[in-house]
């Protein structure tokens, strides 16, 4: 099982992998419906219909909950981060002194 190892370590999903899993879990379990009342019809028996779905559940599952490489195809690319500057400010009620965040702004208008 070490050959696995590698492709669950990070664990984490893209943007476009958590689409494709919402998308693909919603047509697994419709197709489990599906699967599990022709079965259930055929061999007119409704116990055998909720295993038949019960057991296309798990199968859905284990194909969209572990986080598979195809999951990870588009990864983010982060904005590089911004530095941040403490300033001291002292509070006149208490000799304690206290930081403040001052964010460094860069000089574009864009939001």
């Amino acid at each position: 099982m070490d050959f696995l190892k590698p492709a669950f370590e990070s664990g984490r999903i893209d943007f476009e992998g958590q689409n494709l899993a919402s998308t693909l879990s919603t047509l697994l379990i419709a197709c489990a419906g599906g699967v599990a009342l022709a079965v259930g019809f055929a061999l007119q028996r409704l116990d055998v219909c909720f295993y038949a779905y019960a057991l296309c559940i798990v199968a859905a599952y284990a194909v969209v909950l572990p986080p598979w490489p195809f999951f990870r195809r588009h990864p983010l690319v982060w904005l590089p981060r911004k530095g941040r500057v403490y300033a001291s400010t002292a509070s006149s009620s208490s000799a304690q002194s206290r930081r403040t965040l001052v964010e460094d702004v860069s000089d574009d208008d864009s939001c």
